[in-house]
C-alpha cells in the first residue's frame, strides 16, 4: 500500500470561526471536499478527463470529528484511496494540524459517476482504475466510525409512514420540518440538485459564515449551565436523484438516545417522485460550555427528544 499525500494546506480564517470560538464543522468538510476534487481530478473523473455526459457525485460522505481547532492555525488534508468498484472510487481524508501533531477531522468519501441525461451509474474508465490503485491506501484505525455503521442504510420508509409518525417540531432544529421547491439556481447544466449544501442542511439555504460567527451552533440553558451539542459523526447518503421543479420535504428525529449522545436522522423525501432523496446522520454529545466537558443529557431535554425517538425506523 502507499502513502497518503497531502492535497490541501490551508490557514483557518476569522471568517471559519463560529460562535463558540473554535472553527465550525461546515469549514472541516470543506476543505475534505477540496481534497477531495484534487484526487478526483487527478484521476481524470473530473474537467477534461472525463465524459461530457458523465457525472461525478458524492453519494456517501461519512465524517468523525476529533479535536477542535482554532484561527490561526494551518491545516494539512492527507488522503488517498480506499477502495476500487465498478462504478465508485471510495476515499479516505485526515484533517490535520501538523505543527500540534493533531488529528482533526477524518472522512470516507465515497464517488459514482452518473449519467448526466438519466442520472443511471457509470462505469469507471480503466485509466482512471489504474491510476487509483496506484493511490491505495489502507483505512487507519482511528478513521474507523464508532458509532455509524457504513452499512447500506434502510431506504425503505417512505414520506406518508415518516411524516404519519412525526409532527412538525419548529423548536428542534434537528427535528424541523422543511418544505421547498428545487430550483434551476440549485441544479447542474442537466437540471439535477448538484452536490450542495442543500442535501447536508435539507433546505436550499445553508447558515452563512456571518450567521455561524453571531450564533453558532444551537445552545440553551439547563439549571443556569450553556448546554450545547458536538459532532462526534455525521453521514450523508444520497439515494436517488432530484430535479428542478420537485418539491422536497426533510424530516427529523432521534433513531438513538444515550446517557450523553443522541444519534439523530434527517430524511429528505422527494414529494414529486415520491422517492427517497438523502439519509443524513448526526451523532452529537451534551456539552457543558464554560466547563468545556460532556455532561449526560440533562433531563428536561431528553424528555423532549423521547418524543421524536423512533429506533424502528434505524
Amino acid at each position: 500500500m502507499n502513502s497518503m499525500r497531502i492535497l490541501d494546506t490551508s490557514e483557518i480564517q476569522p471568517s471559519e470561526i463560529d460562535g463558540l470560538g473554535h472553527m465550525n464543522v461546515r469549514f472541516y468538510m470543506e476543505r475534505a471536499q477540496r481534497a477531495n476534487r484534487v484526487l478526483t481530478t487527478e484521476l481524470g473523473l473530473r474537467g477534461g478527463g472525463a465524459a461530457n455526459d458523465i457525472r461525478l457525485s458524492q453519494v456517501d460522505t461519512y465524517c468523525r470529528y476529533h479535536r477542535e481547532q482554532f484561527q490561526g492555525s494551518t491545516l494539512t488534508v492527507n488522503g488517498g484511496v480506499l477502495e476500487i468498484r465498478d462504478d465508485e472510487i471510495s476515499a479516505f481524508y485526515e484533517v490535520a494540524n501538523p505543527a500540534k501533531g493533531q488529528i482533526a477531522a477524518t472522512f470516507i468519501i465515497v464517488n459514482a459517476l452518473t449519467d448526466r441525461a438519466t442520472g443511471a451509474s457509470s462505469p469507471l474508465p480503466e485509466a482512471a482504475r489504474a491510476a487509483a490503485i496506484g493511490m491505495r491506501i489502507d483505512l487507519p484505525e482511528y478513521g474507523r466510525p464508532r458509532t455509524i455503521e457504513l452499512s447500506a442504510p434502510r431506504v425503505d420508509l417512505a414520506y406518508e409512514v415518516v411524516a404519519g409518525r412525526l409532527a412538525d417540531d419548529p423548536t428542534e432544529p434537528m427535528s424541523r420540518r422543511s418544505e421547498w421547491t428545487v430550483t434551476p439556481e440549485l441544479c447542474d447544466a442537466n437540471g439535477f440538485l448538484a452536490d450542495s449544501g442543500a442535501l447536508m442542511f435539507g433546505g436550499p439555504r445553508q447558515p452563512s459564515a456571518n450567521d455561524m460567527r453571531k450564533h453558532g451552533p444551537m445552545t440553551f440553558g439547563d439549571e443556569g449551565r450553556r448546554l450545547g451539542w458536538a459532532s462526534l459523526e455525521t453521514r450523508m447518503v444520497r439515494v436517488s436523484p432530484a430535479r428542478a421543479g420537485d418539491t422536497l420535504c426533510s424530516i427529523g428525529a432521534e433513531i438513538g438516545l444515550h446517557p450523553k449522545v443522541r444519534h439523530s436522522r434527517r430524511w429528505l423525501f422527494n414529494r414529486t417522485s415520491g422517492h427517497l432523496v438523502s439519509l443524513n446522520d448526526n451523532v452529537s454529545i451534551a456539552l457543558d460550555l464554560d466547563a468545556r466537558r460532556s455532561i449526560e443529557i440533562p433531563s428536561r431535554i431528553r424528555s423532549q427528544l423521547e418524543t421524536r425517538h423512533v429506533p424502528e425506523f434505524a
